[in-house]
């Protein structure tokens, strides 16, 4: 049995129809993440308690029970979400803390039918963007021999789910912590809007700006999921209902100039676009916006934030923290409770600004990164610039979606987001579906992988 090229509603299409039952899909990505285990992305795996649920899945099969479209899917969560019995590691080595209930997204993909899979690595306490982790051990990028970044912090899932793991995953987004990885390994993620996914019960960073969403081969999984979590409505979903008007970022308004290769896909993409009919129009940046201060406000936001939750164990020099997250975390101390309140109460005006400046078009193009996956260093300093194509979105509380759009000339993946305002989550889903139609994109396998 091969389902690497089935998404995962094709997947629990087969389950429904008894042509494969949901015990022997949770077994074939067992043996897939037990085969590859030198890629380092998965914290926990639950084996055996994944087959026992695949089992009752099965039985529910049986009945015509059948609890979603995503019945007996397995499916990998950010090792920040609570799960019972078990430690919440965020990835760090300190934390000990068992979980006495599963955070609230878990109790609810429970419900959907899905099979908790594991548990991926991730940056620890999601604080960083090349998906580095020096303690726990830094999940492998798949599309090189090299030692390579795998984007952060999502690292281990977006890692997974490139590699053929799994078919879905969870990730967390705070300045970049979904699209990133998603980008750098050629998947789809996704970052709606704040509270589009229950929060409750996972390790916060920065509760103003954590943001929860799912990460996939397929983008007609992330449409399935997102509306059957948010109860959307089937006709609201996946119905291509896009006028094909975009905005896209021309390139001298730019945070920071892309890699020549990036560039040129960057270019072909648009190109690809006006041959399909679709209608681009150059944006024009409101005169207040000024893409590398709102990344700053952004980084503000983070490091107060997560000075108060962190503040114990980044001050204990005993704790075994990385240095350069317990530098990250420290900075919150530094940070003036005015320059934080500051940029807090001055985010709905930048929403609004936002807003009024896409109406006539409603979806904006825009890079995610300026280049390809870097090799990792220990001073982690290669990502600086990401944050400014990344971290805009979360102050502006846009949702945000990364799909690939080619590779370079080593076979290194890339990818582009499409954003629009806060709360017009659909219409971004719709529109990269309906694009990724149209463009025949799709995410690949590394061929070490298929």
């Amino acid at each position: 049995m091969n389902i690497l090229n089935l998404s995962a509603l094709d997947i629990a299409k087969k389950i429904a129809n008894k042509e494969i039952t949901s015990v022997d899909v949770v077994q074939f990505y067992i043996d897939r993440i037990k085969k590859f285990d030198h890629l380092n992305c998965i914290s926990t795996l639950y084996d055996s308690n994944a087959l026992e649920i695949a089992k009752k899945m099965d039985e529910h099969v049986e009945i015509g029970n059948l609890k979603s479209i995503f019945h007996g899917v397995p499916i990998l969560i950010k090792d920040n979400f609570d799960i019972q019995g078990d430690v919440t590691y965020a990835g760090t080595t300190y934390l000990n803390k068992i979980a006495v209930e599963n955070a609230k997204l878990v109790d609810e993909l429970i419900e959907c039918g899905f099979v908790i899979l594991g548990k991926t690595k991730m940056t620890e306490l999601a604080f960083g963007l090349s998906g580095q982790n020096p303690k726990q051990g830094t999940p492998k990028n798949p599309w090189s021999f090299k030692n390579l970044a795998p984007g952060g912090s999502s690292s281990g899932s977006a890692v997974a789910v490139a590699a053929g793991l799994c078919p879905l995953a969870i990730g967390g987004d705070t300045g970049g912590s979904i699209r990133t990885p998603a980008a750098m390994n050629g998947i789809f993620g996704f970052k709606p809007s704040s509270d589009r996914f229950n929060g409750n019960g996972t390790v916060p960073l920065s509760k103003s700006l954590d943001t929860i969403g799912p990460m996939s081969r397929f983008s007609e999984d992330i449409t399935a999921l997102y509306g059957l979590l948010n109860h959307c409505n089937e006709s609201d979903m996946g119905n291509f209902d896009f006028d094909g008007e975009i905005f896209y970022l021309d390139n001298k308004s730019l945070p920071y100039p892309l890699d020549a290769e990036i560039e040129m896909l960057w270019n072909h993409c648009l190109d690809s676009l006006r041959s399909k009919g679709y209608k681009l129009t150059s944006w024009i940046p409101p005169k207040s916006f000024d893409f590398v201060d709102l990344s700053n406000r952004t980084s503000d936001i983070i490091a107060f934030e997560s000075y108060q939750y962190h503040a114990e164990y980044a001050e204990k020099n005993d704790i075994p923290m990385w240095d350069l997250v317990r530098k990250r975390v420290s900075r919150g101390k530094e940070t003036s409770k005015d320059i934080y309140l500051k940029a807090i109460q001055e985010r709905n005006l930048y929403q609004n600004i936002f807003k009024e400046s896409l109406l006539s078009k409603s979806v904006l193009l825009f890079p995610v990164a300026p280049f390809f996956a870097p090799e990792i260093t220990e001073i982690d300093i290669e990502f600086a610039h990401v944050g400014e194509f990344t971290r805009p979105f979360n102050y502006l509380d846009a949702p945000s979606y990364s799909f690939p759009i080619g590779f370079s000339s080593n076979y290194l993946p890339a990818g582009i987001q499409l954003v629009s305002y806060q709360n017009n989550d659909v219409k971004v889903i719709n529109a990269v579906q309906d694009i990724c139609e149209k463009l025949n994109i799709f995410a690949e396998l590394p061929h070490e992988f298929l």
